[in-house]
């Protein structure tokens, strides 16, 4: 007997001397040797155990106060029945799930019978010789932190805590019986539940691995035909932060593509075949599930899309993508890696798109937050936000934390005594917070944080120095080279007159962004069509038009501003 979830790799296919979850279960092989051990070995064992001392129970005296937690806060499938021995012992083993929805009854009182009745059950099961399991399934539902305005939660609680310490004071011999639980929100169970003599373990499942990920996707495309170009080492390379449910969702949306693909073809060809390019195409519209709702959708931008920053982008390079591809050479070496790399320059220079394809050439996952996303009119909610995207980072790591707009984020703080009224201001709070996570990185591998601003000068001096932003870059405004390949890439989709120079173009917009040379492309286009609607082309006397209509956004003694700003600065370490 079994129960799953969906999210952890894992078939329901029977083998065949019956359910055998060691087969059915790819990746998460230490989660699931913790639970042989915590669930199994206490059976099986018994005998050896008491030779040897161990302060384990026997089959008959384990009591249910003798449980587990599993915490699969990314999805195991929890399949009890991979305990391995003769038959008749752990094999089949009873299992008893239960449910938040069977347990919350309409009546009061019922929800308390009904968990009654499950213990019952396990121990009518166990009494006839065989080892007995109850499953909690999403145990933060059914036992919340106990408040006075949840009375029929709090009995809840209080029942299922009243029938894990059962006959504990008693001398009657018990009979083996477990009692596992399952959630994704550990820190909402009630803290009762959690102490020594009641869940006493607690097992974290965490994201897969790329090994795990590739044991994986060979489970579920075992009965999918593949073509013999396809690698799922590669894929699985590529799939950073999925878990069981996403690389299912992967494989089934690559099936989807493969048979479309199929119906367009003729009839003698119709051999339906996974190729490579079906599984880049749904990795493209299955993403992790763990970066939804704390990531925003990037495009695939490249290194060849940032026109200018030669050197910029090699810095990048060394601090940001060295460390994620080649981890193992920076671990031979015992070079630590940039935890952290500040960003700032003026607006439009390119700074978040420099992000962005740091992410996209490291394949790591991206989170992205904002000042906007953090500063929430209820206390507390934004430095829980960033917690958990550090946490999720943690898990899906390798990953980049880009912070936009970072003087928001962490400004700088108003002095020792704090602002007039005594109290932290929400940026102080969230400053707090970050410079605790940042600190907290230094046991975490693959993980960096990136952060953009206009405004250097206005970030806490707390968070610029080495082990938090070891890297301070100065982004400038393109020069007249980057300009010239700032235009070639917004005008590489576009049908260009013979008489356009694209370099001359860039000799006269000094000053101009890169976000001004887009707009200047896009303007062009546009007079392009408002002098004739039926244009197929864009000419040189349209570029002129559009500039001489637009200034740049930047003056000169803008940008010495913050060339001085940055050559000034003592916590600007410059590449």
């Amino acid at each position: 007997m079994s129960v799953s979830d969906d999210g952890g790799g894992g078939s329901d296919e029977k083998s065949a001397d019956g359910w055998r979850a060691e087969e059915a279960v790819a990746g998460n092989r230490r989660a699931l040797e913790a639970l042989r051990e915590l669930v199994a070995y206490p059976f099986l064992y018994a005998h050896e155990s008491r030779l040897l001392g161990l302060k384990v129970m026997c089959s008959r005296l384990l009591p249910p106060s003798d449980s587990v937690i599993v915490c699969y806060t990314f999805g195991l499938i929890i399949q009890l029945a991979f305990f391995s021995g003769p038959e008749g012992c752990c094999s089949t083993a009873p299992l008893a799930p239960e449910s938040p929805y069977s347990v919350h009854k309409a009546h009061v009182g019922e929800g308390e019978k009904f968990l009654r009745e499950a213990f019952s059950e396990a121990y009518a099961q166990a009494s006839q010789g065989k080892p007995a399991v109850i499953f909690i399934d999403e145990l933060d539902a059914i036992c919340p932190r106990r408040s006075d305005r949840r009375e029929n939660e709090s009995r809840i609680v209080g029942q299922l805590l009243t029938l894990m310490d059962g006959n504990k004071k008693s001398s009657k011999m018990l009979p083996h019986i477990v009692v596992v639980a399952s959630t994704n929100r550990v820190d909402a169970i009630d803290p009762a539940l959690r102490r020594a003599g009641r869940f006493d373990s607690e097992v974290d499942v965490a994201v897969p691995t790329v090994e795990e990920r590739l044991q994986i996707l060979k489970l579920y495309a075992k009965n999918l035909h593949l073509d013999e170009k396809v690698d799922l080492q590669t894929v699985a390379a590529f799939c950073n932060g999925y878990v069981g449910a996403d690389l299912e969702a992967l494989c089934r949306e690559a099936a989807k593509l493969a048979y479309h693909r199929m119906l367009n073809i003729s009839e003698g060809d119709k051999v339906l075949k996974l190729h490579m390019e079906d599984w880049e195409s749904a990795r493209s519209m299955v993403g992790p599930s763990i970066t939804r709702g704390v990531t925003k959708e990037i495009s695939t931008v490249s290194w060849d899309d940032i026109g200018g920053l030669k050197d910029l982008k090699k810095e990048l390079q060394k601090a940001v993508e060295w460390p994620i591809k080649h981890a193992a050479a920076f671990s031979r070496l015992g070079i630590p890696p940039v935890r952290g790399v500040l960003l700032h320059g003026p607006p439009g220079c390119s700074k978040t798109t420099l992000a962005k394809a740091a992410a996209h050439a490291s394949q790591a996952s991206f989170f992205s937050l904002s000042g906007a996303d953090l500063y929430s009119k209820y206390v507390g909610e934004g430095e829980a936000l960033l917690r958990r995207t550090f946490q999720k980072a943690r898990l899906a790591s390798p990953s980049i934390i880009f912070f936009d707009e970072a003087d928001a984020i962490a400004p700088k703080r108003t002095g020792p005594g704090g602002n007039s009224s005594g109290n932290a201001t929400v940026g102080e709070r969230l400053l707090s917070t970050l410079l605790t996570e940042m600190d907290g990185l230094e046991l975490a591998t693959g993980i960096i944080v990136l952060g953009a601003t206009n405004r250097p000068n206005a970030i806490d001096a707390a968070l610029l120095r080495p082990g938090r932003f070891d890297k301070v870059l100065y982004v400038p405004p393109p020069d007249v080279e980057g300009r010239y390949e700032i235009l070639r890439i917004h005008t590489r989709k576009m049908k260009l007159g013979e008489d356009v120079d694209l370099w001359k173009i860039a000799e006269c917009t000094e000053l101009f962004t890169g976000a001004d040379l887009e707009g200047l492309c896009r303007e062009a286009g546009m007079a392009a069509l408002r002098e004739d609607i039926s244009a197929s082309s864009i000419c040189n006397t349209h570029f002129q038009a559009a500039r001489s209509s637009l200034n740049p956004s930047l003056t000169k003694a803008v940008v010495d501003e913050y060339s001085k700003a940055a050559i000034n600065d003592p916590s600007s370490r410059k590449h």
